[in-house]
């Protein structure tokens, strides 16, 4: 019988609830929650949060999880359509339905890239693989029409649902007629 660590056991949890504390804490519009925030809502005392992880940057980084569970069950599922425009119309929806759930995440990520490699790697990252996605279903005139896909990237890019959501308080359907009437507008 394997003897249990009764101290190790409880680091595990220590450091699961302290990931979770920064995850609400952003998830609640903290877009940069202190190290004394996250002990406070994890119920663990600051040494404690720094004995897991070394700087906040470390603990960011724990979060990478999160955003790949929102991610993933979106890459999983195709984009259907039967021409080109319902295509892109559901892969707006989908894109939409994600940049909604991962919006705090991505806001705080985005208020920290000035000091973290890790997180400007995860930027580019993102960006790529949305950029590879729109790729992936558009008409191939419209992906070698390079203005174009750049003007269609840029429309249908995070920051440019952030800035409806927050900076100009959209509601999510307001929001998504907008990127919907940018892009047919694109390509008439």
């Amino acid at each position: 019988m394997v003897k249990v660590d009764g101290r190790t056991t409880r680091g595990q949890e220590n450091k699961k609830q302290i990931v979770q504390a920064l995850i609400e804490l952003i998830r609640e519009g903290h877009v940069s929650p202190t190290a004394e925030m996250v002990s406070a809502r994890a119920s663990v005392g600051l040494r404690t949060v720094f004995r897991h992880f070394k700087d906040m940057e470390t603990l960011y980084r724990e979060i990478s999880s999160e955003v790949d569970a929102i991610v993933a069950p979106v890459l999983a599922t195709p984009v259907v359509g039967d021409t080109a425009h319902e295509k892109l119309m559901h892969a707006i929806d989908r894109r939409t339905d994600m940049f909604e759930k991962l919006a705090p995440i991505q806001a705080a990520s985005l208020v920290h890239l000035h000091e973290s490699a890790f997180l400007r790697d995860q930027q580019a990252r993102t960006v790529a693989l949305q950029r590879y996605l729109l790729r992936a279903f558009l008409p191939a005139p419209i992906v070698k029409d390079k203005p174009l896909f750049e003007a269609l990237d840029l429309i249908l890019s995070f920051e440019s649902w952030l800035r409806l959501r927050r900076d100009q308080q959209l509601s999510v359907k307001q929001a998504k007629k907008v990127l919907r009437r940018s892009v047919e507008q694109l390509l008439k």
